[in-house]
């Protein structure tokens, strides 16, 4: 993960965007007990994601078995019509995204979302979207990766949302 020994370095050498320059860039202190130096490692993401230099561009920050966080940048339009094998959490972490939610094979609209700082919103499995930002802003992407995720919501084992009301 970023920051680790023979990982990703942080992004030191990249400035900081300009849509970022309130983000403050202090680190927190980490302070291990004897035995577990070199063990645990924590970075500023917010920092970290200040400084990249791309947009719609997720980039996997942390990994726990098959828990992946996916933060980026995001600003314009989403390059591309993202289609969801498996459900997807949404943390808008600042400024806000406007979503436009499709069936995944109809292509028929579902809803339209604006996501603001603070929410959360599951994409369904059976969904395809494009987001819209008028500026820059931070999402964090939280997805299982379990391989087999998508053949369990094909043959129906699983629902393609993450709970019924």
């Amino acid at each position: 993960m970023p920051g680790l020994f023979g990982d990703s370095p942080l992004r030191d050498d990249l400035p900081v965007n300009r849509a970022f320059a309130d983000i403050p860039q202090d680190e927190p202190v980490v302070e291990t007990e004897p035995g577990f130096e070199g063990k645990l490692h924590a970075f500023n993401l917010f920092k970290y994601l200040s400084r990249s230099d791309v947009t719609w561009n997720p980039s996997v920050t942390s990994v726990c078995r098959e828990s992946l966080f996916c933060p980026t940048t995001e600003e314009y339009v989403l390059p591309i019509i993202h289609g969801n094998d498996r459900v997807e959490w949404f943390v808008q972490l600042s400024d806000e995204i406007e979503w436009e939610v499709a069936d995944k094979e109809t292509g028929k609209p579902r809803a339209r979302i604006l996501m603001k700082a603070g929410d959360v919103a599951a994409m369904p499995a059976d969904i395809r979207h494009q987001g819209y930002s008028t500026k820059r802003s931070m999402l964090l992407v939280w997805e299982n990766a379990r391989l087999d995720l998508p053949k369990l919501y094909e043959s129906g084992k699983l629902k393609p949302y993450p709970v019924e009301f």
